[in-house]
């Protein structure tokens, strides 16, 4: 026992035999998380606790505290004496529920190992052990801290108002739960270290096997990476339901659009957009004399965003945008009985529409088509039977009463994704509205 320098009670370390059980001081105090049991919550507070061989436990109503025992250095492979009693422990049952902030001075008197006297302090929170030290006078002074707190002590010199204290009165507050008691066993890393055994038994008799499949398995990948197919027909399959638009949505767009009041008190409308992509039709304002609030209540339904000046980081006084949504259904254009045509094909196909619409000053670019969908590690010269090719098609400077014709009679391989007008000045209603469009058109590979 020499070994144990922490234990009060003991006549052979210089302190007080007591009736009900040696005293150990020095404790971690652990608080355990809320819904535990007794075995989940020592294990918790063990794991934050290096080498805690034994624990006890203080509780008042329903705040509870778990005291762990560390054995130092000088400790090791000393036992403690049966019946110890956690000194934090019987302080906090003798005085937690009438002053739960408490706190315990008591003196250990100088052995022959130990020249100087030494102070135990405790001190409680909601009744229960926060700090437990046995320590100089130092450093009990400074655990004891400068909160104002009823004290129990030995030393009515030092303490004048304290309660009369000492080990013999401390230990009759020892009970079943302030004994120290042996860590329970957690189970679970033996039970792991079995689960690890039998799993390597049986990796071990499967290796050869293993090696086989796996030699296999890596031949029949290198044929599929050879083989770029099933990863562009898979992803051709997951995407060509959107692929395209539902044409009415963008034609009945463009009809709502010359509906558009191109002026309220303050403002003027200098253009207008619906976009598929964006799910969402915008116009533009440019002040002319109002306010914000004059368009939120010439367009109660629409959102108001105010639009930042590329380069600055605060929105302009002298623009605006409102916004509601736009909402378009999408189609594949991959259907049975009518499939796509080649490039050369679908243009032949297409050319006398595009050849009037180019005589009626309607410009239309149909920019190179390329290999749609794009997949990682599929070359975009990827050749196949049902490989599909996407190109941009871009409508502008189009008169108001050609866009709603145009966007309609387009060629069924194209998918309008957006239209937009813009607004000019003058008296020439021709010049005044010019619209646009953009979209994508589809073909066959071959």
């Amino acid at each position: 026992m020499a070994g144990i320098e922490r234990l009060l009670g003991s006549a052979t370390h210089g302190g007080t035999n007591t009736a009900h059980g040696d005293l150990l001081g020095g404790l971690l105090w652990r608080a355990p998380t809320a819904g535990q049991g007794r075995s989940r919550a020592l294990l918790e507070a063990r794991s934050l606790t290096s080498d805690a061989t034994h624990w006890a436990q203080a509780q008042v109503g329903s705040h509870v505290r778990y005291g762990l025992f560390q054995p130092r250095a000088s400790e090791e492979g000393v036992r403690l004496p049966k019946g110890t009693l956690a000194a934090a422990a019987c302080f906090s049952r003798l005085v937690g529920e009438r002053a739960p902030n408490a706190a315990l001075v008591l003196t250990v008197a100088a052995s022959a190992p130990r020249k100087e006297d030494r102070y135990f302090v405790v001190c409680l929170e909601d009744g229960v052990p926060v700090i437990d030290v046995l320590s100089n006078e130092i450093d009990a002074r400074n655990a004891l801290g400068g909160e104002d707190r009823p004290i129990w002590s030995d030393n009515p010199v030092a303490y004048p108002n304290c309660e009369t204290a000492d080990f013999a009165w401390l230990a009759s507050g020892g009970d079943r739960l302030a004994r120290v008691q042996p860590m329970p066993v957690n189970p679970w890393p033996l039970v792991g270290a079995g689960l690890v055994a039998s799993a390597s038994l049986g990796a071990w008799m499967l290796v050869q096997h293993v090696h086989r499949v796996e030699a296999d398995r890596q031949s029949a990948a290198a044929a599929r990476a050879a083989d770029p197919a099933p990863r562009y027909l898979a992803a051709l399959a997951g995407q060509q339901a959107a692929m395209a638009t539902e044409r009415a949505a963008l034609v009945a767009a463009a009809r709502e659009i010359f509906g558009y009041r191109t002026w309220i008190p303050g403002w003027a409308l200098a253009s207008a957009e619906c976009s598929a992509r964006t799910q969402a039709c915008t116009r533009d304002w440019v002040r002319r004399g109002g306010t914000f609030e004059d368009l939120r209540r010439a367009l109660p339904d629409d959102a108001l965003e105010m639009l930042v000046p590329q380069g600055s980081s605060v929105p302009a006084l002298d623009v605006a945008r409102t916004r509601h949504p736009f909402k378009v259904a999408r189609r594949t254009m991959l259907q049975s009985g009518r499939p796509l045509h080649a490039l050369q094909a679908a243009f032949s196909e297409a050319g006398p529409l595009l050849q009037r619409w180019r005589t009626a000053d309607v410009v239309v670019e149909l920019k190179k088509p390329a290999l749609w969908p794009r997949v990682a590690d599929v070359p975009a010269t990827f050749v196949h039977p049902a490989a599909v090719l996407a190109g941009d098609v871009d409508l502008h400077n189009v008169p108001g009463p050609f866009i709603v014709e145009a966007l309609g009679s387009a060629p069924d391989f194209v998918s309008w994704e957006s239209v937009r007008v813009d607004l000019g000045e003058g008296s020439d209603a021709r010049g005044l509205l010019k619209f646009s469009a953009t979209g994508v058109f589809y073909v066959a590979a071959r």
